[in-house]
């Protein structure tokens, strides 16, 4: 159920390690089963921040129930973007959104 999309204007030279590791982290942070975790990976999107095309990236984070502790969370998110992907801190947001149950659907049905 959690889902996270990481879109940046950065190429990614081996998508499918970072994919692994942020799926192994996001379950780890979010105390979640890493079986229902989703993530994908938008590249070289056109993105602009401050004014400046410097490497930048925007997370969308989706799940049934948020980590109480937020900060941490991003915290987590922003380093392991900066290891993979070289991006600092102040170029990155996070957008968090807790779902409802009901309007969360998996396997032909909702949670």
């Amino acid at each position: 159920m959690p889902y996270l999309n990481i879109v940046t204007n950065q190429t990614v030279p081996d998508a499918a390690t970072l994919l692994k590791a942020v799926s192994k982290t996001v379950a780890k942070a979010a105390g979640k089963p890493e079986n229902y975790v989703m993530v994908s990976i938008e590249a070289k999107a056109n993105i602009i921040m401050g004014g400046s095309d410097e490497p930048a990236a925007f997370l969308d984070y989706r799940a049934i129930g948020l980590p109480a502790d937020r900060t941490e969370f991003s915290d987590v998110l922003c380093s392991l973007i900066t290891e993979h992907l070289g991006i600092s801190g102040p170029r990155i947001y996070i957008s968090m959104a807790d779902a409802e149950r009901q309007n969360w659907g998996w396997n032909h049905s909702t949670f």
